[in-house]
């Protein structure tokens, strides 16, 4: 890739790339991941979980095809975790897991910046493209992001925080050190927005998410709120009248205080909230952009 690329553009570097390569590639995540591999394509990425056995989310990933093989994005805290966790389930498939951080970094390019350099504007969230070594992709936001992934190199910067402010505004969730294996799926609103499959086979904690799913039992939903306060840690417990409501999944700085995903049980998301570490600040509820089901919804869809 030309140096004008990795030298104009925002780097990631929140974000980090996991290999996946070999003739089971597929069929390994097939047996790992809540999503129907099936899925994904050359042109299309897949956002998938990666659970515990008691169906706890370790990490969400990106999945991007591409022409040497499978790559997963995920938070750099989480890089070499998930590496080990999925090293465990190999046994004898034909696939290799690599750290991939040395030869590919995530960058934030805008539009303008794609047309500058030559480089392809995928229509539609979830699309990508890849062109000459480099992956862009529209990301699943309903305002206009993309993500490309390519060869490591000099940058214009890290964009993570304002990244990650995005994706809360977005409703996108994200585990962290300090939340692995905290939430069930659903409580991530993965279900919402195309992050499980229910009709695929077995894979690691299918049992639990596939019966919370049938049997309606999600009690746990993930909502976006603002805050006249520093952003909380993830895992920051929230309150409701001094009772426990749920916990912290993000939170970033903005110039009114902060803005946060929570993840908060149903029957208290409209009591009066605060986080542990600042309980005289109401949290104050803000919309999300896709619609998050009302207590009792989910077992309508059986």
């Amino acid at each position: 890739m030309a140096s004008p690329l990795r030298s104009t553009l925002q780097t990631l570097d929140s974000l980090s790339a996991i290999a996946i390569r070999g003739a089971d590639a597929t069929a390994f995540l097939q047996g790992q991941l809540s999503n129907d591999l099936d899925r994904l394509s050359p042109t299309r990425t897949l956002l998938a979980s990666c659970n515990s056995a008691q169906g706890r989310v370790q990490v969400v990933m990106h999945l991007i095809q591409r022409r040497d093989g499978i790559v997963a994005l995920v938070p750099t805290a989480l890089v070499e975790q998930t590496l080990l966790r999925l090293r465990k389930y190999v046994l004898r498939s034909k696939v290799v897991l690599s750290d991939a951080r040395g030869e590919l970094t995530a960058y934030w390019p805008t539009a303008q910046q794609l047309q500058a350099l030559g480089l392809p504007t995928p229509a539609a969230a979830h699309d990508h493209v890849e062109h000459d070594g480099s992956s862009i992709v529209r990301w699943p936001d309903p305002q206009e992001r993309y993500l490309l992934i390519g060869p490591s190199g000099a940058s214009h910067g890290d964009s993570s925080e304002a990244w990650r402010l995005a994706d809360i505004r977005a409703g996108l969730a994200q585990v962290s050190p300090q939340t692995h294996e905290l939430f069930v799926a659903q409580m991530l609103n993965l279900d919402l927005i195309g992050g499980i499959s229910f009709e695929k086979g077995c894979y690691t904690g299918q049992e639990i998410i596939a019966r919370t799913h049938f049997r309606g039992a999600v009690k746990r939903r993930m909502f976006r709120f603002e805050a006249d306060s520093p952003p909380p840690a993830p895992g920051t417990r929230v309150l409701a009248s001094g009772t426990h409501a749920g916990e912290v999944v993000d939170a970033v700085a903005t110039e009114r205080g902060c803005e946060m995903l929570a993840v908060i049980a149903l029957g208290q998301r409209e009591h009066e909230l605060v986080t542990e570490q600042a309980p005289e600040v109401v949290m104050k509820r803000l919309a999300m952009p896709y619609e998050v089901e009302a207590p009792g919804q989910e077992g309508a869809r059986r």
